[in-house]
């Protein structure tokens, strides 16, 4: 059965992937469209106030803290007396993933940190469509992503547990 270590570690690990895929979704589905109706001079400056504001905090705090339990749930994993040979699969698929957002945020945070300076519009307008593609779109696919196998890894525990009481 996973031990209790493995299912803090992993409870940890979908609080805070759920709310990046969270976040993700709703400035996809619900804020991408304003924003591209409003222009990239007023996404700047949300921006300014937002993501180089508390996201500076927030953003990194979800992201690292994902992926570091989703680690340390895999290895508690490992090391469990009865280890869950169920949860490995989805464990590594959900910490391989976290990893990819991470590289994939090593490609967006640049644009977004280029914001908090003043540019010419045609700058903005490139940062603004270089942060949806690479910040939104390609890393909010693997965000949420990587929140489904991290489910998927709870159930896989759950189920085990449940198959071990009856």
């Amino acid at each position: 059965m996973a031990g209790r270590r493995t299912r803090i570690f992993l409870a940890g690990a979908v609080f805070f992937s759920g709310i990046l895929a969270g976040t993700v979704i709703d400035r996809t589905l619900v804020g991408g469209p304003a924003w591209h109706t409003l222009g990239a001079e007023a996404w700047a400056q949300f921006s300014r106030r937002a993501d180089l504001g508390t996201g500076l905090i927030a953003y990194p705090v979800e992201a690292i803290g994902a992926t570091l339990l989703l680690m340390a749930a895999l290895v508690s994993n490992y090391f469990d007396r009865h280890r869950q040979s169920a949860a490995i699969l989805p464990l590594t698929c959900a910490t391989v993933l976290s990893l990819l957002g991470l590289v994939l945020t090593a490609k967006a945070a640049p644009v977004m940190l280029s914001v908090g300076a003043d540019q010419p519009l045609s700058a903005l307008q490139r940062s603004f469509d270089d942060f949806f593609f690479w910040g939104l779109y390609l890393r909010g696919i693997v965000d949420v992503m990587t929140f489904a196998a991290t489910i998927w890894a709870l159930f896989a525990i759950a189920e085990f547990r449940r198959s071990i009481a009856t």
